[in-house]
């Protein structure tokens, strides 16, 4: 990937140095390794990072003169042939609708079977050989993952992490009637002490999130209701442990409920029905508005229409 950038009228005398990092968002170790390998030109030329720039001078970095400073994922790990299903693609990112029973990456137990594995194939052939993960799901949380095709937008989600303004939306079903409309839930989270996967609210150890839900639908029939939820945190779990915390569960969650049924449930969905349901961002190459959609799952469909 080559980016370029041209000096404005009111960036003239800033050293290229400043430009790179302030304006361009490259990190420290980055501008190093793209220093030594010949990486950064200024109006086709090769200059150091004091040149003090002029308006109109043309800025280029060419990512792929960057040593890798860590092994591909192809060094690592099988790639897989699976088709995956594209929700948007250009020369930045991918962003994929995950289903259900598919973990996003690979672990001690599933070193094949994952989205990453998929993804990995795909972008093998534009010779890509990193995964780049932007947004993460629980394995089976259907919806949208958004994968960088390089370290550097991966860090751009970060360092530009205000301009991007990545929102993420979620559609739930959770047991019992939520009687108000809308509310934030702003509690704290950690690890149980006796797991490695569950997590609680721990005022005292946890760290600050932030869950905002609007009821979408309520069935008084079934005594379940269906939210809207947007993330303005990213804790593990977070939306699981936020509305537990309320008193409601989600349905068909077998790790922070397992005792709980509504009769006949399973015919319709077998695992927490939670999707991934919407992303909007300014693009972090273009700045251009980003909103993309994944249709909610046959299975959480089934239960949201199910009034008898």
């Amino acid at each position: 990937m080559i980016l370029t950038y041209i000096i404005k009228g009111n960036e003239k005398n800033k050293t290229l140095k400043d430009i790179l990092k302030n304006k361009l968002y490259i990190s420290t170790k980055s501008l190093t390794n793209l220093k030594q390998n010949g990486g950064i030109t200024v109006n086709d030329k090769n200059v150091n990072v004091t040149y003090i720039v002029n308006t109109n001078d043309i800025i280029k970095v060419d990512f792929s003169k960057k040593t890798k400073t860590k092994p591909s994922f192809l060094d690592k790990f099988e790639i897989v042939n699976k088709k995956i299903n594209i929700l948007y693609e250009d020369e930045y990112l991918l962003v994929v609708n995950k289903d259900i029973n598919t973990p996003i990456h690979p672990s001690a137990n599933n070193y094949t079977n994952t989205l990453s594995n998929y993804v990995a194939y795909y972008l093998k052939k534009q010779n890509i050989d990193g995964i780049h993960i932007i947004t993460r799901l629980d394995k089976n949380t259907s919806g949208i993952c958004i994968f960088a095709k390089n370290e550097y937008i991966q860090e751009l989600f970060t360092r530009k992490k205000e301009d991007i303004n990545l929102t993420k939306e979620y559609i739930a079903i959770v047991n019992n009637i939520i009687k108000v409309d809308h509310d934030v839930i702003t509690k704290k989270i950690a690890r149980k002490k006796d797991s490695i996967i569950t997590r609680e609210i721990n005022e005292q150890e946890g760290e600050f999130a932030k869950t905002e839900f609007f009821v979408l639908k309520r069935n008084y029939n079934k005594n379940y209701t269906v939210v809207k939820l947007i993330l303005h945190t990213g804790r593990t779990h977070q939306i699981r442990v936020h509305m537990l915390s309320i008193g409601h569960i989600l349905l068909g969650d077998d790790l922070y409920a397992k005792e709980y049924n509504i009769k006949n449930i399973s015919k319709y969905i077998t695992r927490q029905a939670l999707h991934a349901y919407k992303v909007s961002f300014n693009h972090p190459i273009t700045n251009k508005k980003i909103e993309i959609i994944a249709k909610i799952p046959e299975d959480m469909n089934k239960l949201i229409k199910n009034d008898s």
